[in-house]
Formats: C-alpha cells, sequence, structure tokens
C-alpha cells in the first residue's frame, strides 16, 4: 500500500505473478455453473464458465471477470473523468464503457488486463472492484420482460435505452444497470451473485432463459471471442 493509492491492496489486478504463485480469480457463481453442466477454462488468470449450448433468443452470461472502477470525485472531477456525461448517461471508447450514475459518482468497466493502466491514469478518484461487484449480461429480444418480473425499474426504452445507466433494486440486491445496446450488463455484490444468478433464471425460465458464454469483451455478443 502506497501513500498516493491508499486501496492498491484491494486491486486483484495489482497481484504480481512469479515462478512461485500464479494467481488465478473465480466467480461468485462457478458452483452454480458447475452444477449446470458448464466447463470451467482459464482466460487472462479468470476461470471463466463455458457453456456448449451457442447462440440463443433469450439468454444470461456471467462477465464477473471484467473490470470494474467505481469513480467518486466532486462534480466537477466527474465532469472531466467521464467527458462530461450527464448523470444517467453511459459510453463506449472501444471496449471500455463510462458510466455516470450521479454527479459525484460513476462506473468504469473494461477488460481486465487493463484495470492497471486506466487506474494509473485515473488517480486516487478510482478504487478497483473488480472483485467486489459481479457482472451479469441479460439479452435476447425479452430481456425487458424478464426485468419487469425481477424489478420496479423502469426499462421502458424512452427510459432505459441504449447508453443509459441506473441503479437500484433487482431482486431485490443493490444492482448497477448499463444497456449496452443488445442486451443490458449489471454489476451486483459479490456475496448476491449466485442468489442473482439463480433468481434471474428462475424469472426467465418459462420465457426460455438459458445460461451462455459471451465473448470476455465488454459488449462482445454471444458466441463472440
Amino acid at each position: 500500500m502506497s501513500a498516493h493509492d491508499p486501496y492498491a491492496f484491494l486491486s486483484p489486478a495489482a497481484v504480481v505473478a512469479d515462478d512461485r504463485f500464479q494467481p488465478v480469480l473465480r466467480s461468485p457463481i462457478e458452483a452454480a455453473h458447475v452444477t449446470a453442466g458448464a466447463s470451467i477454462e482459464e482466460h487472462e488468470g479468470w476461470r471463466i464458465a463455458v457453456y456448449e449450448n451457442g447462440a440463443a433468443g433469450l439468454w444470461l452470461s456471467d462477465l464477473s471477470h471484467l473490470g470494474k472502477l467505481d469513480l467518486r470525485g466532486t462534480e466537477a472531477e466527474l465532469d472531466e473523468l467521464t467527458g462530461g456525461l450527464a448523470a444517467g448517461q453511459a459510453r463506449a471508447d472501444g471496449d471500455v464503457w463510462t458510466l455516470r450514475l450521479t454527479p459525484t459518482h460513476g462506473y468504469v468497466i473494461c477488460p481486465f488486463g487493463r484495470v492497471g493502466d486506466l487506474r494509473a491514469r485515473i488517480g486516487g478518484a478510482a478504487v478497483d472492484a473488480s472483485c467486489g461487484l459481479a457482472a451479469v449480461a441479460l439479452g435476447g429480444d425479452a430481456w425487458r420482460e424478464v426485468w419487469m418480473r425481477s424489478s420496479g425499474l423502469d426499462s421502458r426504452e424512452r427510459s432505459f435505452g441504449p447508453g443509459r445507466c441506473l441503479a437500484g433494486s433487482v431482486m431485490r440486491a443493490q444492482t448497477i444497470a448499463v444497456n449496452l445496446g443488445e442486451h443490458v450488463l449489471m454489476l451486483v455484490g459479490w456475496e448476491f451473485a449466485e442468489y442473482f444468478w439463480d433468481a434471474l433464471l428462475d424469472a426467465g425460465g418459462e420465457l426460455g432463459l438459458v445460461p451462455v458464454t459471451l465473448g470476455v469483451g465488454v459488449g462482445q455478443e454471444v458466441g463472440a471471442g
């Protein structure tokens, strides 16, 4: 832990591999994946569930291996860090998404391998929340219907269209959600992740919701990567 970065000890991206120790990170949903018949493969230091059912009309995917940076500062600082995003807006810059939830609070979601570099560039306003928040993507033709069964949040297109983000209760768990266009990405506390996953599958079961594997990037679609 350093004087200029007092939260460095919280960052899994700061762990250095050597000849004696090769860190491997696990999703908090891994046990449910194994029970459902998924295989587990390692990718860039993470154990990732791989399902063989391919593309689906309505799907759920575990993206907990994504990097997540919690941004906090003054309104002026968040203006600069988010490039002037208004509260409730999100923007993609290549494989990095920036969210502004409130005037003083936002998130950056990125491939895990970019966490260290982005934290260094942003500075003390960013805390690595990669292993504090699980990430679950919900997509397909009826994803809004699954959401309406899961939450009182307004999921209508006019309120939560592409490039919008919000925070609220989904399955009675505090959730941060961003509409990536083809699907919605939800961040939920690590300790609630397995319950959250199972509850969403139950909510969408009769609609044909199935677990799938996405590519490893933030916005990649089913079967990509």
